[in-house]
């Protein structure tokens, strides 16, 4: 009996997600942008070992677009704790930057 319960126990919490769901290989549907990302973002914002807000995770991202896209863009520009200034998107231009954290915000429905 006591085996049953503890096998109840540890099934208790199946069926519950295990946190976002996040498509790692999302990308945007424009060729240019999809470029950037794949070159510039992609490393740490499909990686959760990076510690960055995963590309689709509205949970995460959520707090980062409550700033506004002004500081969203100024932190991507000229850095943010642990992202690198031009978020190493040296070629980047301030609309391609708000496009792709437009794009990483929402993501989680896109893909190939």
């Amino acid at each position: 009996m006591a085996a049953l319960c503890i096998a109840c126990l540890a099934l208790g919490g199946c069926g519950e997600e295990a946190g976002p769901q996040v498509r790692a290989d999302a990308v945007p549907a424009d060729a240019a942008l999809a470029q950037l990302y794949a070159t510039s973002c992609q490393q740490c914002h499909a990686s959760p070992a990076a510690g960055a807000p995963l590309t689709g995770d509205a949970q995460a991202w959520a707090p980062r677009l409550a700033k506004g896209m002004d500081t969203l863009l100024e932190h991507s520009i000229s850095g943010f704790q642990g992202m690198p200034p031009m978020g190493l998107c040296m070629q980047c231009s301030a609309e391609e930057f708000q496009a792709l954290i437009a794009f990483m915000s929402t993501a989680a429905t896109e893909g190939r």
